[in-house]
């Protein structure tokens, strides 16, 4: 499996101070806001249960940091009998996601076990997307594994699957190369009104949209 040459990087990703920075505040404030909202992630995984019989809890595969396989984890959305039998281009959503999985994706409440995932250091609060095996597989060209993934990132701030994979990869590259704690904060700041306007109302604040390779992406600016 190849890595991408650290030398390609120009960018500060790997000031030492910067990473012993950013890892401490996802340790203080994924342990802190697991205690705060486990009554949350409890209520909405007695409701998945109620809806759909089956573990609550969804796991996979993900590709992380160099490489190394994680078992990522989410509340569950999908009926149970879909898992496996089913691609997800092959049938709509309207026939796989439960009604309460509706709303979950919509507020991504579903991703908040993922905080686990950060504090057990699999994942970062922001960074590139984490890969699936079958995307890693196909796309080994857009290497984006020099950086833990994350919980947001550029990518889901600007317009996500909307996107497209190829601009998807590229926005996270351009994460990687130019990171900074900046960055980091200014990504937070636009991940809630994202969540709130949902991913088809494009964002563009990095002014990036301009440069994207492929131009014909879905929704607008």
């Amino acid at each position: 499996m190849e890595i991408v040459d650290d030398s390609f990087f120009t960018g500060n990703m790997f000031n030492s101070m910067q990473v012993i920075i950013k890892r401490f505040i996802d340790v203080l404030f994924s342990l802190l806001l697991l205690v705060l909202l486990m009554p949350v992630i409890f209520l909405t995984a007695i409701l998945i249960l109620l809806e759909s019989p089956g573990n609550p809890i969804f796991t996979q595969k993900r590709v992380g940091k160099n490489g190394r396989l994680f078992t990522i984890y989410k509340i569950r959305t999908l009926y149970k009998h879909h898992f496996g039998e089913i691609q997800e281009q092959e049938e709509p959503h309207a026939y796989r996601i439960t009604p309460i999985g509706k709303y979950l994706r919509r507020s991504k409440l579903d991703e908040l076990p993922q905080l686990l995932n950060i504090l057990l250091g699999d994942m970062s609060f922001i960074g590139p997307r984490p890969y699936t095996q079958f995307d890693f597989d196909e796309d080994l060209r857009f290497n984006r594994v020099l950086m833990k993934p994350g919980l947001t990132g550029l990518a889901q701030i600007s317009g996500n699957n909307y996107l497209g994979k190829s601009n998807i990869a590229w926005m996270d590259m351009w994460y990687i190369k130019n990171y900074s704690l900046l960055i980091d904060v200014k990504i937070l700041f636009f991940t809630f009104p994202a969540i709130v306007k949902g991913e088809h109302k494009l964002s563009d604040p990095f002014n990036l949209h301009s440069k994207l390779p492929v131009k014909n992406f879905s929704g607008s600016i």
